[in-house]
């Protein structure tokens, strides 16, 4: 009979966890929503459809704000700005962690394997909500685009935390497809779904966030959780 020892199993094990920011780590809709609303007013848009404010989350400023409302141009650029004063201001406190993240990062840390924020909020904000949480406990980096952009970018993303990955493990022979075969991608929206498919990364949907079961089955989760804890339980299947 074969059988599986510890350290074979804890060998077997993906060891690069990437997770999305918003609506993953984050139960931001409050801060986001409240930005956004603040940025539309002063462009004197009114819009109590909510549906079109949960499809406003999860994508860049950019995608919401031109897809949702169709802003370009000047008033674009004046709703992002709008919205990133009134969120850096404070209003990115308004942004718990979910119940269970902090246990669940804390065990994923003591496993040994290697945590990465992976989100398309620009980093510099990205890093403002991972300092308020004291999140560098458990991350050793925040991937994040250093300036808006009108597409998500995920997958540069993921390959820019791959690229780290390879830096702070200091092995050059490693190339960034070695990592994605040995790397998982959480997240709650299409975006984090497809991208992780595309460059062959294992996914988790995270079903508690801002995305429907459906939108991540369609965009080929590979796993769905429904609660932070439950991310234990599959990434110790894998």
């Amino acid at each position: 009979m074969s059988y599986v020892t510890r350290r074979q199993r804890a060998e077997q094990r993906k060891k690069y966890i990437f997770l999305d920011l918003d609506g993953t780590i984050t139960e931001s809709a409050g801060a986001i929503l409240s930005s956004a609303e603040h940025a539309l007013k002063k462009l004197g848009i009114v819009d109590d459809d909510p549906e079109k404010k949960r499809a406003f989350i999860g994508p860049p400023l950019t995608v919401g704000f031109m897809e949702l409302y169709g802003l370009s141009g000047e008033a674009l650029t004046q709703a992002i700005k709008y919205y990133r004063e009134f969120y850096v201001g404070g209003c990115y406190k308004d942004a718990p962690l979910y119940e269970g993240m902090e246990e669940t990062l804390m065990k994923l840390h003591e496993e040994g394997r290697l945590l990465m924020i992976v989100t398309s909020k620009p980093k510099y904000i990205a890093q403002m909500v991972a300092d308020y949480h004291r999140l560098e406990r458990f991350f050793s980096a925040v991937i994040g685009p250093v300036e808006e952009k009108a597409k998500s970018g995920k997958e540069d993303l993921i390959e820019t935390a791959a690229r780290e990955v390879i830096r702070q493990i200091g092995d050059e022979r490693l190339t960034v497809s070695d990592i994605y075969r040995e790397a998982v991608m959480i997240g709650d929206r299409k975006y984090d779904m497809e991208a992780a498919r595309n460059l062959g990364l294992t996914s988790i949907g995270a079903l508690y966030g801002y995305g429907t079961r459906e939108e991540l089955q369609q965009a080929g989760a590979d796993y769905i959780v429904e609660k932070p804890c439950d991310i234990l339980q599959v990434l110790q299947s894998l």
